[in-house]
């Protein structure tokens, strides 16, 4: 009743007819607001195991950098990272990454997981002979669900985007 008085008299005079009916906006779908924030609450922090996600990236690395083996490595991306990066595109990006030459070893040294993604930075050291070359492999997935490389890249050092890198 409120409501069609106020809309009554918003007729008659047309004062500050958009403030009164935002309000009644917000009266009516507030709810939506505040079920939005609870479902936010209540959502679950994403699980990440470094160990296992450490393992996939070696594993990667270890086919596509020291066995050389391309197509195997291209085989290991995840559907994501095959959806963005053809085969032969992904082929002469490995190969000019390591135009100097491939490793021999390669070590994960850190990791960092992004802030609620379900993604994790992988970061690698590899070795040939004294020169020493740093990588890192971003995988997709959760504890929950397992890892599979979305993309490789080569640096001497990476940004961190959070405080969230560990050893």
């Amino acid at each position: 009743e409120t409501e069609k008085a106020l809309h009554m008299y918003l007729q008659t005079t047309g004062k500050n007819r958009r403030t009164i009916n935002l309000c009644a906006l917000f009266a009516r779908y507030g709810w939506l607001s505040f079920l939005a924030v609870w479902a936010i609450s209540c959502a679950k922090p994403i699980q990440h195991d470094e160990n296992m996600a450490a393992k996939r990236a070696v594993e990667f690395a270890r086919v596509v950098l020291i066995d050389k083996n391309l197509e195997r490595g291209y085989e290991l991306l995840s559907d994501s990272g095959k959806r963005h990066v053809p085969l032969d595109k992904f082929k002469q990006t490995i190969l000019s990454m390591n135009a100097r030459g491939y490793p021999s070893r390669v070590t994960a040294t850190e990791y960092e997981p992004m802030a609620g993604e379900k993604a994790i930075y992988i970061f690698l050291r590899a070795q040939n002979g004294d020169e020493q070359m740093q990588y890192r492999i971003t995988l997709e997935g959760t504890a929950a669900t397992d890892y599979k490389v979305l993309k490789i890249d080569q640096g001497a050092g990476f940004p961190t985007l959070s405080n969230q890198k560990r050893k």
